[in-house]
C-alpha cells in the first residue's frame, strides 16, 4: 500500500470490506492478509491516520501491490472518529441474506460460550434442553439447532456427538464474529442446511492485535471462567494464536428446594492453537489443533460422584466429553483475475460417556471432512462460478444400556454454483450438488438465491432449496434420558429431507440524521422425511419416521436505529407456526412458543469509556407434550450490563433474569426419580433465578 506523491509503505493502515466486519491492518512492511468478501464487486476501504480515507472497488482480482493516492487531511493535529462498529450488520450487497454479529454485539452480555452468544440477538433463540444437565440448544426459524448447519469458518463444527453440548465448547471471547444465514445457504458449504446456517469466525493471528489477553468471569452462583489469548507474529509469513479456556462450577444450588441441583457441577478445559501462513508464490492458509475435556455431575443433592450410579439410592447424572481435532486450510490465487483454488480438511475424535440414573450411554465418533473448491469468472467480472468436491466420513460406535449401535457413513459429493449480476440491480446465485450417501442413497440438492435492489438502500431477496441430513437420535437428543419414559425406536430410516423457501426485504434509511435498518422476512420449511421424537403418549417416548405433514413457518420483523449518537435500539417481533404429525394427528410442536418480542437498548459514552446495555424479552405461551393447546404462562426476561473501559483494561458487571422468574416444578416427580412419572424435560422457562456476574478483560501489548 502506498500513499502520497512519494511511494512508501503505509504502516498500520486499516482496511476492511465495506458493509462487513472483514478487516485487517498492514504490518511494518505495508503487507496484509485479508479474506475475500462473499461476493463481488466489493469496495475495500482504506484508512490511514493523517489522510482522507479511500475506497477501491474489487471484482475478484488479487494484485501483488495496491497503489492508492491518499490526500492529507487539513487538520493534522485533530483525530476524528468517523466509524463505530455496530453490534450487528445487514449488508445489502450480498446476494444471500446474511446477518453479522460483531464483537461489539457479543460483548453486550457476558457471552461465556457460543450457546450464550445470542442472548442479546433476536434472530437465534437459545433455550435449556432439560432441568438437570445445563445443556442449551438453539433454534432458528422455529426449528431446533440440528436443522441449522453450524460451521467453524466453513468447516463442520457441531455434528454428531457434539450436538448436545458442543455449543458450550466455543468460549465467547474466542469468537471474532458470527454470520447468520436464514433458509438454505450456499451449496459450497454442504447439504445439511435446512433452517439456516451459522458460520463462526474465531480469532486469528494478527500482527496488530494485542500479544496477550485475559478474560476472567465469575457469578454469585459459583461459576468461574478464565480465558487466555496469546498472539504472536513469528515472522512476516507466519503468525500464531493460542487460545486457552478453563471454567468450573462447584457450588451446589437448589433454589426451588426440590432436591435436584439447578445446574450441574462441572469442569471444562478447552484449547485451540492455530497458525496462519503465506508465501511469496501466492499460496496462503492455516492449520491448527483443538481439544476439549469436560466433566459434568448433577442430579439430586444427595448424590455423590463417588457412588455407583447403578446402585445409588439417589438419582445421579454424569456426563464426560473428550474431543480432539486437527484442521488445515490452504489456497492459491492465480494471476488471472478472480481465479482461485482452495482446500479444506478436518479430522475429529470424540468420546462421550453419560449416565442418567440407571440409563447409560456411551459413544465414539471419528470424523473426517475434506473439500476442494475452484473459483473463476466467465467473460466478465459480473459472472463467476465455483465448482468443487467434498467428502464426509463419520464412524459411530454407540451403546445404550445393553444395546449396541454402530455405523460408518461415507458421503462423497460434487457441487457447482453460478453467481451472475444480470443487471446492476438483479443478482442470481444458483447452485446444485450431488452426494452419494452410502446410507441415505444418492441425493440431489438444488438451491437458488435471487436479489433485487431498489435504489441503493433497499434489497429484496428470495431463496429456496433442499437440505438433507442423517439423524443421530441419541447424541442429538440427550435430554430424552432425563425422564422415566420407555424409549421405543420404531424408525428404520433416519434420513431427514426438507425444502425451505422464503424471502426478506432489507431497507436502510436515515432516522434523526443517523443510520437505521428495517427488515422483514418470512420462511417456510417443509419436511418430506423426518425423525420424530413422539412424547405425546404418557410414559412412552417413540422415535418414529414422519407419517404425515411437518412444517415450520417463521415471520420476523426487525427495526434497528440510533435515535441519538451512541444510543442504539433494536426491536423485533417473531411469530412461529411449527406443526408436526404425531400418530396421525397434526399438532403444534411442543415447547416452541408462537410469539416472541425483543428489545435491546445500548448506550455508550465517547470512546466507549462507559457502556450500558439493557435487554427485554417477552416469551409467549407454549404447548407441553401430551397437551392439546398452549398452556404455559407467558413471561419476561430482563438483563442488564454496564462496562467501564480503560486503555488496557475493561471491567464489566451485569445481571440476567432480573425479575427472578423461574419455572414452577421444572422436575416432575422430583421426590421419586426412579418412579414412572419422573420427567425433567418439560422446560419452557429458566430453572435458575437472577444471576449476578462480574468480569474483566485485560490486554497486554
Amino acid at each position: 500500500v502506498t500513499g502520497g506523491a512519494k511511494k512508501e509503505a503505509l504502516i498500520g493502515a486499516v482496511l476492511n470490506w465495506e458493509g462487513t466486519t472483514i478487516g485487517t491492518t498492514t504490518d511494518t512492511a505495508g503487507n496484509f492478509m485479508l479474506a475475500w468478501p462473499d461476493s463481488f464487486p466489493s469496495t475495500l476501504l482504506i484508512k490511514f491516520t493523517g489522510y482522507k480515507g479511500k475506497g477501491i472497488i474489487f471484482n475478484g482480482k488479487s494484485p501483488d501491490h495496491i497503489l492508492v493516492n491518499l490526500d492529507e487531511t487539513t487538520a493534522q493535529n485533530e483525530i476524528v472518529i468517523t466509524d463505530r462498529q455496530p453490534a450487528s450488520n445487514f449488508p445489502l450487497f450480498q446476494s444471500i441474506n446474511v446477518e453479522g454479529i460483531t464483537q461489539r454485539g457479543l460483548r453486550k452480555a457476558a457471552c461465556c460460550n457460543l450457546s450464550e452468544s445470542f442472548e442479546t440477538n433476536p434472530t437465534v433463540d437459545a433455550a435449556m434442553t432439560d432441568a438437570v444437565t445445563g445443556a442449551k440448544k438453539i433454534q432458528l426459524l422455529g426449528l431446533d439447532g440440528i436443522y441449522t448447519q453450524i460451521l467453524f469458518e466453513n468447516l463442520p463444527l457441531i455434528r454428531g456427538l457434539s450436538s448436545s453440548y458442543g455449543l458450550s465448547y466455543v468460549p465467547g471471547t474466542w469468537v471474532n464474529s458470527i454470520y447468520i444465514t436464514k433458509g438454505v445457504g450456499s451449496v459450497t458449504n454442504g447439504f445439511e442446511s435446512m433452517a439456516g446456517q451459522l458460520n463462526i469466525f474465531l480469532l486469528q493471528p494478527d500482527p496488530k492485535a494485542d500479544k496477550f489477553f485475559i478474560n476472567a468471569y465469575g457469578n454469585h452462583l459459583g461459576r468461574a471462567e478464565m480465558n487466555v489469548h496469546v498472539n504472536q507474529q513469528l515472522n512476516t509469513n507466519l503468525g500464531m494464536t493460542l487460545l486457552a479456556h478453563a471454567s468450573t462450577s462447584q457450588l451446589k444450588n437448589d433454589m426451588n428446594h426440590d432436591g435436584f441441583l439447578d445446574m450441574p457441577l462441572y469442569t471444562q478445559y478447552n484449547f485451540l492453537n492455530r497458525y496462519n501462513w503465506k508465501t511469496s508464490k501466492g499460496w496462503e492458509g492455516q492449520f491448527g489443533t483443538k481439544a476439549v475435556y469436560e466433566d459434568r455431575t448433577g442430579g439430586q443433592w444427595a448424590y455423590n460422584k463417588s457412588d455407583d450410579h447403578s446402585t445409588s439410592p439417589a438419582y445421579g447424572i454424569g456426563i464426560r466429553n473428550r474431543q480432539a481435532e486437527v484442521f488445515n486450510k490452504a489456497g492459491y490465487i492465480f494471476a488471472k483475475d478472480g481465479r482461485s483454488l482452495g482446500t479444506m480438511f478436518t479430522a475429529r475424535y470424540h468420546d462421550e460417556n453419560m449416565f442418567f440414573g440407571r440409563k447409560e450411554y456411551s459413544g465414539i465418533q471419528q470424523s473426517l471432512f475434506a473439500s476442494v473448491l475452484f473459483q473463476d469468472r466467465i467473460d466478465s467480472t459480473e459472472n463467476s462460478y465455483t465448482v468443487g468436491a467434498s467428502f464426509y466420513l463419520d464412524d459411530y460406535r454407540e451403546k445404550f444400556n445393553d444395546s449396541a449401535f454402530s455405523r460408518t457413513q461415507m458421503i462423497p459429493g460434487i457441487f457447482f454454483e453460478y453467481n451472475q449480476h444480470i443487471t446492476d440491480k438483479f443478482t442470481i446465485v444458483a447452485g446444485i450438488r450431488g452426494d452419494d450417501d452410502n446410507i441415505s442413497g444418492a441425493q440431489l440438492t438444488p438451491r437458488l438465491h435471487l436479489k433485487y435492489d431498489i435504489g441503493d438502500k433497499t434489497a429484496i431477496r428470495i431463496s429456496g432449496g433442499k437440505g438433507f441430513r442423517t439423524a443421530n437420535v441419541f447424541p442429538e437428543n440427550n435430554s430424552i434420558f432425563a425422564n422415566s419414559r420407555k424409549i421405543i425406536v420404531e424408525a428404520r430410516d433416519f434420513t431427514e429431507i426438507a425444502w425451505n423457501y422464503g424471502g426478506s426485504v432489507t431497507r436502510k434509511f436515515s432516522f434523526l440524521k443517523n443510520d437505521a435498518t428495517f427488515i422483514i422476512d418470512f420462511f417456510r420449511t417443509d419436511f418430506t422425511k423426518q425423525v420424530i421424537m413422539n412424547m405425546e403418549n404418557p410414559g412412552v417416548l417413540k422415535i418414529q419416521e414422519l407419517n404425515g405433514v411437518s412444517f415450520a413457518n417463521s415471520f420476523q420483523v426487525d427495526l434497528v436505529l440510533e435515535p441519538v449518537k451512541r444510543f442504539d435500539v433494536r426491536m423485533a417481533y417473531k411469530y412461529y407456526d411449527v406443526e408436526t404429525t404425531y400418530d396421525g394427528v397434526l399438532k403444534t410442536k411442543a415447547l416452541t412458543p408462537q410469539h416472541r418480542v425483543f428489545l435491546n437498548l445500548a448506550y455508550a459514552l465517547p470512546y466507549d469509556k462507559w457502556t450500558f446495555d439493557f435487554t427485554t424479552k417477552w416469551i409467549g405461551p407454549t404447548r407441553l407434550p401430551e397437551a392439546t393447546v398452549a398452556s404455559t404462562p407467558s413471561y419476561f426476561l430482563l438483563s442488564a450490563q454496564v462496562g467501564r473501559k480503560y486503555p488496557k483494561l475493561e471491567l464489566y458487571a451485569g445481571a440476567e433474569n432480573l425479575l427472578n422468574y423461574k419455572q414452577k416444578d421444572p422436575v416432575i416427580a422430583a421426590n421419586d426419580p426412579f418412579g414412572p412419572d419422573f420427567d425433567a424435560t418439560r422446560i419452557y422457562a429458566p430453572t435458575e433465578g437472577i444471576t449476578v456476574y462480574a468480569g474483566l478483560r485485560l490486554k497486554i501489548n
